[in-house]
C-alpha cells in the first residue's frame, strides 16, 4: 500500500449493540460484543486485535454506548479516551459513522476510514487486511464507498445481500464491482437463487471511505442527520460529550445502507472471501464451535449421554442430558434458555415477552 494512504488509515469500531440476539448470556449492560464465546478473547478484543497490523491504537476509535463506558475500559485499556466516543443513545449506524466522520474530517478530509462492527468473526485475519488494504486504496484514489461483500457458501436466510453488476472495475484485475442493489434478508427460495445466479454476495456491514466522501453523500441523502451533526466539525474536544448529549435524541435513527447505500452512486463492493460471519445467533456459534463426536458443542459443567447436535453452556451449575438431539440450552445465573436448534432467531421473542410484561431486571 501506498505510504501516503497508510498514513491516513483510521479504524472505526461500531461497538454499540443491544444485547438481545445472545440471551441470556448477553444483556443490555453486557451485549455480546463483550462477551468470550469464541475464545478467551472478547468479541472487540477480538476485533481490535485484528486490526492493529493495520492501524495502531492511536489511529484507532471506538463508538459505543455510554452505559458500557466501564466494560471498554477493562477489555481495551489500551484506547485513548479521547477516541472512545460514547452515544447517549443509539441511533443506527448512520449516526454514528457521521460522527466519526465529521470528528475524524476534522484532522483531514481525506482520512481513509475502516468502518465495522466489534462483534464479527474472521477465519483469516492477514486476508481481511489485504482486502481492507486494497479497499482504502480504491476509496481513496477514486473517491468511492467499498463495502466489503462475502462471497456466500450457503442459501442463508439470516444475512442481507449486495446485487453487483456484471462490468467489472479496474479492467478485471481486481474484484471491485459496482453495487446494483442492497437486498433485505430473503426467503430460502429467494436465497437459493441468489446463489445460483453468481451476482449476490452477503452484506459485511464493512465500509471503507474518505471522511469528506461519506460526508457528501450523507449531506445530500441524510440531510436530517448531516445539518445537527455538522457543528462537531468546529467544536473542541472537551465541548464534544455535551454536544452528543443534547443532539443525538434528536437524530433520525437509520442504517447507513438504507440512508446512503441504495442511494449513492459512489458504491462499489469487493469479493470478501476471508471466512466471515455476523455470529448473529446462538446456531451460528454452533456452526463455528468446534464439535465432540456426536457434534456436541459444550461449555462448563456440562454431561450428556446418548445426545447429538446439541449446544450446552452451563454457568456453574451441573447441566445433564439423555437422549437429546439438537438443543441448545443456555445457562445464566437468573435464567435458562431452551429451544431447537435453528430457531435462535426466535429469540427475540422472548426479550420482547420480557418488555412486555415488564421484566426489566431479566434484560
Amino acid at each position: 500500500m501506498d505510504r501516503t494512504i497508510a498514513r491516513l488509515l483510521r479504524s472505526v469500531i461500531m461497538a454499540g449493540g443491544s444485547g438481545t440476539r445472545f440471551w441470556p448470556r448477553s444483556r443490555r449492560l453486557f451485549p455480546k460484543q463483550f462477551l468470550r464465546i469464541l475464545g478467551d478473547k472478547s468479541m472487540l478484543q477480538m476485533t481490535v486485535e485484528r486490526l492493529l497490523p493495520l492501524t495502531p491504537m492511536d489511529h484507532l476509535y471506538i463508538v459505543g454506548n455510554k452505559s458500557h463506558r466501564t466494560l471498554f475500559e477493562q477489555q481495551v485499556p489500551g484506547v485513548d479516551q479521547g477516541h472512545l466516543i460514547l452515544e447517549p443513545i443509539g441511533k443506527n449506524t448512520a449516526a454514528c459513522i457521521a460522527t466519526m466522520a465529521f470528528l475524524l474530517n476534522r484532522q483531514n478530509p481525506e482520512i481513509v476510514l475502516f468502518i465495522l462492527p466489534a462483534d464479527h468473526w474472521i477465519a483469516n485475519p492477514e486476508k481481511f487486511r489485504t482486502t481492507l488494504s486494497r479497499a482504502a486504496s480504491s476509496a481513496y484514489l477514486k473517491g468511492s464507498i467499498v463495502t466489503l461483500g462475502v462471497i456466500p457458501t450457503f442459501p442463508s436466510t439470516g444475512y442481507g445481500y449486495i446485487k453487483i453488476s456484471r462490468t467489472q472495475d479496474e479492467g478485471g484485475k481486481a474484484a471491485f464491482y459496482p453495487v446494483d442493489a442492497f437486498v433485505e434478508k430473503p426467503d430460502l427460495e429467494r436465497a437459493r437463487s441468489y446463489l445460483s445466479s453468481g451476482n449476490f454476495y452477503w452484506n459485511s456491514g464493512i465500509f471503507v471511505t474518505r471522511a469528506d466522501v461519506i460526508l457528501e453523500e450523507i449531506a445530500t441523502y441524510l440531510p436530517d442527520l448531516y445539518g445537527p451533526l455538522k457543528p462537531l466539525h468546529s467544536l473542541g474536544d472537551g465541548e464534544i460529550y455535551a454536544f452528543l448529549e443534547e443532539v443525538y435524541p434528536t437524530l433520525p435513527s437509520i442504517s447507513i445502507d438504507y440512508g446512503v447505500m441504495e442511494r449513492t452512486d459512489r458504491a462499489m463492493m469487493i469479493e470478501a472471501d476471508f471466512g466471515w460471519s455476523d455470529v448473529g445467533s446462538w446456531d451460528a456459534l454452533y456452526d463455528l464451535s468446534p464439535k465432540d463426536s456426536y457434534r456436541n458443542v459444550t461449555e462448563g459443567l456440562v454431561l450428556l449421554e446418548d445426545c447429538q447436535g446439541c449446544l450446552v453452556y452451563s454457568h456453574g451449575r451441573m447441566i445433564a442430558g439423555v437422549g437429546l438431539e439438537n438443543l441448545i440450552i443456555i445457562d445464566s445465573p437468573d435464567a435458562m434458555l431452551l429451544l431447537p436448534r435453528g430457531r435462535s432467531q426466535d429469540v427475540r421473542l422472548i426479550v420482547k415477552d420480557l418488555e412486555d410484561n415488564g421484566l426489566e431486571e431479566l434484560l
